[in-house]
């Protein structure tokens, strides 16, 4: 069906053919609508080609191979095939070498850059200890949508509820901070943290690559921080991520090293 023709149909539905002349603010580039003048083949013709002969023609059909314009009537126009919508779509950008385009990546939870580290921390505390978070984005106000009740159920294990969280920000001004001055801040923040409010020991869901800059030794094993005594675990990213894997791995150290809530 060529465009003609095709506006046709849509004016006999009552359907009015819309577009921008110029691009609206916000929205994706649109085409040009605009088209040489098309015409049909000759029916006869047509139907000659596939097999079919010239008198089996129905008559509406010859009176527009004809050149004349026949009336759409409303039955017609309704069991007429509708046009397929026409699908905007925003501009991709593709790789310059290979043409694909590239897989989306995740936020990070903490940013090397060289030996200064970035991440945030979201604190909670529960009965006798504090639990502290890595956000999985670290320029979200606090933590993602499926973030929040898996920590929610962490701090119940210690009879803690969700409040108004305390936040940590590495690094704490605008200038990089290394990963050693990091680690130091973050003890005289908890070292702040227990003081004020009391608590005996501190949790912390981190990933991998944020423990070992911050307190050079693998997770899941007890330490000191700020003076309290301190057991890293799993992120709550790589629980939701992999969680056979990470919640088993987490679950088993706290209840080896007393942070099992009891």
């Amino acid at each position: 069906m060529n465009e003609a023709s095709r506006q046709s149909y849509l004016k006999a539905l009552g359907l009015t053919p819309w577009v921008a002349r110029a691009p609206l603010p916000g929205a994706a580039p649109s085409p040009w609508l605009d088209w040489e003048e098309e015409q049909d083949p000759p029916v006869a013709q047509a139907h000659v080609s596939a097999g079919v002969p010239v008198g089996s023609v129905p008559a509406a059909e010859q009176t527009r191979a004809e050149g004349s314009s026949p009336a759409v009537s409303l039955k017609d126009s309704l069991e007429a095939p509708k046009p397929a919508p026409v699908q905007r779509t925003e501009p991709v950008e593709t790789s310059a070498e290979t043409g694909m385009q590239p897989a989306p990546q995740p936020p990070e939870s903490v940013a090397a850059n060289g030996n200064s580290v970035t991440f945030t921390l979201e604190a909670h505390q529960g009965n006798g200890t504090w639990l502290l978070c890595a956000q999985e984005d670290t320029q979200a106000p606090g933590l993602g949508r499926f973030e929040a009740p898996l920590m929610a159920s962490l701090l119940a294990v210690f009879q803690g509820r969700p409040g108004r969280p305390r936040r940590f920000f590495c690094p704490l001004t605008d200038q990089p901070m290394q990963a050693q001055e990091a680690a130091q801040a973050l003890s005289a923040f908890i070292a702040g943290l227990c003081d004020q409010t009391g608590g005996e020991r501190v949790l912390l869901a981190l990933p991998e690559s944020l423990n070992e800059a911050l307190f050079n030794q693998p997770r899941y094993q007890s330490f000191d921080i700020g003076g309290q005594r301190a057991l890293v675990i799993s992120a709550l990213s790589e629980m939701l991520a992999d969680p056979v894997t990470h919640k088993k791995a987490s679950w088993q150290a706290m209840q080896e090293h007393g942070f099992d809530g009891v």
